[in-house]
C-alpha cells in the first residue's frame, strides 16, 4: 500500500508554527547542514509529536528542495494540526498543480476541502487518489462516508465494500455500509453490517442505536429491546464522558498555555496533577505522554502511552507515538504492531459518521 505522509490526522493542535528547538536534537537549517538532516529532524519532531518544530524544519527542507513530495505533505499536515488551514491549502494546490498524480498530498487536501465543508471537493481529490492509487483506506472509506452523507448510496456502498477488502475489520466502513443499506431498505444487509460492527467494538453507540431501528423494521422485537435498552446504558457513559471532557477543558488552560510558552517541564507538571485528579481521562495521559517523549523520559512515556490506550482503545495517537519509541528501542514488531492499530483507528477525523 501507498506510504501515506508521516501522520494523517490525529486529535490534538498546537498554536503557532514558529520558533523553538526540538528536545529531541539541534535546531535544523545551520549552514551547511545537509537536506537530510533537515528532515531527520523534521521526522524526528513529527514522531514524537511536536508540530511547530517539525513545521518549521519541514519549511527549511521545501526552502533546499522545493518539490520534496515527502516534505510537503508532512508540511501541509502539520499546518492542519495547527489550524493553519488556509497555509496548507495554498502549499499544496500550488504543488499538485505541477505533481498532479502525486496521492499523499491529494489525500491530505481532501482533509483541507473537508475541515473546511466543501465535500464536493474532497470528494473530487479522494476520487483522484484512488485513481492513481486504488488501495488506499483513507480514501475509499471517506469516498463512502461522503457519497453516503449525499445521498449518493450506489457510489458509498461501492466504496464502503472496497474498503472492507482492504481492512476487513475497518469498524468505520461496515457501521457506515449499514447506514447506507438501512436506508436503501436492504434491511437484512444493514442487520448484518452493525452485527459485525458490534463483533468489532462491542461498545459502539450507533450500531447499537441503529441495529435497535432494523431489528423492529425486520419484526424482530425482541432483538429490538435488547438494542435498545444496550443503547440506552452506552449513551449514558456517552453523555457522561462528555461532560467529563467540558469540565477538563476548563483545567486544561493553564497546561496548554506552558506548553505553548514551551515550558515542557512546567506544562509535564501541571498535566500529571490533572491525570491524578481525572485518573480515567486518556487525552490527559496521552498530553502527559507527549512531554515525557519531548523531554526523553522514554520509559515513563511507554507506560503513559500504553495506559492511555487502556482507558480509550480508539483514541488512535499514543499508537503513533508508541510505535516511535518501539522503533527507538530495536522492536520492529511492536512498532509495526503499534502502526498497525494506528492505522486502522486513523480516518479523517472531519468524515467521521454519526448516527
Amino acid at each position: 500500500m501507498l506510504k501515506l505522509p508521516i501522520l494523517l490526522a490525529a486529535g490534538l493542535v498546537l498554536s503557532g508554527c514558529a520558533g523553538g528547538t526540538h528536545e529531541g536534537g539541534p535546531a535544523p537549517g545551520a549552514p551547511g547542514e545537509s537536506l537530510d538532516t533537515v528532515l531527520s529532524h523534521a521526522d524526528s519532531a513529527m514522531r514524537d509529536g511536536d508540530y511547530e518544530e517539525a513545521a518549521r524544519a519541514y519549511e527549511q527542507a521545501l526552502q533546499r528542495s522545493p518539490d520534496h513530495p515527502a516534505a510537503t505533505a508532512n508540511l501541509a499536515t502539520c499546518y492542519l494540526r495547527l489550524r493553519t488551514v488556509l497555509k496548507a491549502q495554498d502549499l499544496l494546490t500550488s504543488y499538485l498543480g505541477r505533481h498532479p498524480d502525486d496521492p499523499a498530498a491529494r489525500l491530505v487536501l481532501a482533509r483541507v476541502w473537508l475541515r473546511q465543508g466543501d465535500l464536493d471537493r474532497a470528494a473530487e481529490a479522494l476520487r483522484e487518489v484512488v485513481r492513481v492509487k486504488p488501495d488506499v483506506l483513507l480514501a475509499q472509506y471517506n469516498l463512502g462516508f461522503i457519497a453516503y452523507r449525499s445521498r449518493h448510496y450506489e457510489e458509498a456502498e461501492q466504496h464502503l465494500r472496497a474498503a472492507i477488502a482492504l481492512q476487513p475489520d475497518h469498524v468505520e466502513s461496515y457501521y457506515t455500509l449499514g447506514l447506507t443499506l438501512k436506508a436503501t431498505g436492504r434491511v437484512d444487509g444493514a442487520i448484518a453490517s452493525f452485527e459485525k460492527v458490534l463483533t468489532l467494538e462491542p461498545n459502539h453507540v450507533g450500531a447499537h442505536f441503529n441495529l435497535a431501528s432494523a431489528y423492529a423494521r425486520a419484526g424482530r422485537m425482541k432483538e429490538a429491546q435488547r438494542e435498545q435498552t444496550a443503547y440506552g446504558d452506552l449513551s449514558g457513559r456517552s453523555k457522561a464522558h462528555e461532560e467529563q471532557a467540558t469540565r477538563v477543558a476548563t483545567t486544561m488552560v493553564k497546561a496548554i498555555q506552558l506548553v505553548n510558552e514551551r515550558k515542557y517541564p512546567e506544562a509535564l507538571a501541571e498535566y500529571q496533577t490533572l491525570a491524578e485528579r481525572y485518573p480515567d481521562y486518556a487525552p490527559i495521559r496521552l498530553e502527559v505522554g507527549r512531554l515525557q517523549v519531548r523531554l526523553g523520559q522514554r520509559r515513563e512515556a511507554l507506560e503513559t502511552l500504553q495506559k492511555a490506550t487502556a482507558l480509550d482503545p480508539k483514541l488512535s495517537e499514543p499508537h503513533y507515538l508508541l510505535a516511535g519509541l518501539y522503533r527507538e528501542a530495536g522492536d520492529a514488531a511492536a512498532a509495526d504492531r503499534e502502526l498497525q492499530i494506528f492505522a486502522r483507528l486513523e480516518v479523517i477525523p472531519e468524515g467521521k459518521s454519526a448516527y
